[in-house]
């Protein structure tokens, strides 16, 4: 039976996700995690394999068996470049097949705009020319915006169910606000954009279906829950919510001037700027490429918010 190994496969989000997609299939499962003190329990029935993942020699002895290594690693800073090169490195001399990267967020051009995502291009970048030198396949995963950033505000156990693990705050959508508001980055032409949204849930699903695929060919094979406007976004928010939401429309050129004034050291204010200038530069919708193969229908934003805010 085929092994994966799923890097970062211990948290609780993507790597929970995906091994939850991989319970019905026959691809056997094989989590990477960081050696630590403290290490995380095993899922039951699921192979752990600790490593470090400044050794190459510890990486390459972990995927020795594997045929594909999707990597779900969340690594603040320099490091996460340093990191996921290894493990591709490691990939290659160990015989791996194919080889995903930590992405699941914006297309290339829109990460580029992205201080704290710019690294996962310079990753994609070394990955893509090691797939052309034909010594590994790839793809990455860009999947848009989690949908379960809209379950922030529902509070006590639904909103855990909602997030699925998420547990970053709220960014454009603030349905926990007194008054909710949404952040509605405004086009050149003063129209408002559209953006995709997918449930982390979904993400395993979508990643599991390309591991069906003879060929991922180094591209982006991007994953879309729902693609739709953020004046939709807005209304089905409050038909379901039952809340007034205000909306709260920004210019390309209120946001960069906004920008000036965040200090360095502020990424994550950074962040949720730059990603409403991307999303005014139209950088917020991922082709669903990987919609045309897949065998299940994801979860819209309409069922999602019908689903946990009314239920």
């Amino acid at each position: 039976m085929p092994k994966v190994a799923i890097a970062g496969g211990s948290s609780p989000t993507l790597g929970a996700s995906i091994l939850a997609a991989l319970s019905t299939t026959p691809w056997t499962p094989i989590i990477l995690s960081r050696q630590t003190n403290n290490p995380k329990p095993s899922p039951p029935g699921i192979e752990t394999r600790y490593v470090d993942y400044t050794s190459h020699t510890s990486l390459v002895a972990a995927l020795q068996d594997v045929n594909t290594v999707l990597s779900v690693v969340l690594i603040p800073g320099p490091e996460s470049i340093t990191y996921q090169l290894n493990l591709l490195n490691a990939a290659i001399d160990a015989g791996c097949r194919r080889f995903a990267p930590s992405e699941f967020a914006l297309c290339e051009q829109a990460q580029a705009q992205v201080d704290l995502l710019r690294p996962k291009n310079v990753v994609w970048e070394a990955v893509r020319a090691k797939v052309e030198e034909g010594l590994i396949d790839a793809a990455r995963f860009p999947c848009g915006m989690f949908m379960n950033y809209l379950g922030i505000g529902i509070g006590g156990e639904k909103e855990k169910e909602a997030r699925a693990g998420l547990a970053e705050g709220a960014s454009l959508v603030h349905l926990d606000a007194e008054p909710a508001y949404v952040v509605v980055p405004v086009k050149q032409d003063g129209s408002s954009p559209a953006l995709t949204l997918t449930d982390i849930r979904d993400v395993g699903r979508f990643v599991v279906a390309a591991l069906e695929m003879e060929e991922w060919g180094g591209r982006e094979l991007g994953m879309a829950g729902d693609t739709l406007g953020f004046d939709e976004l807005v209304r089905l928010c409050e038909v379901y919510t039952g809340k007034k939401v205000d909306v709260r429309r920004v210019t390309r050129q209120q946001l960069e001037d906004r920008l000036k004034e965040i200090p360095d050291e502020d990424v994550i204010k950074r962040m949720d700027c730059q990603i409403a200038m991307a999303c005014a530069r139209e950088g917020s919708v991922v082709p669903g490429v990987l919609n045309e193969v897949c065998k299940f229908q994801p979860v819209k934003v309409e069922e999602f918010l019908q689903r946990h805010w009314r239920s």
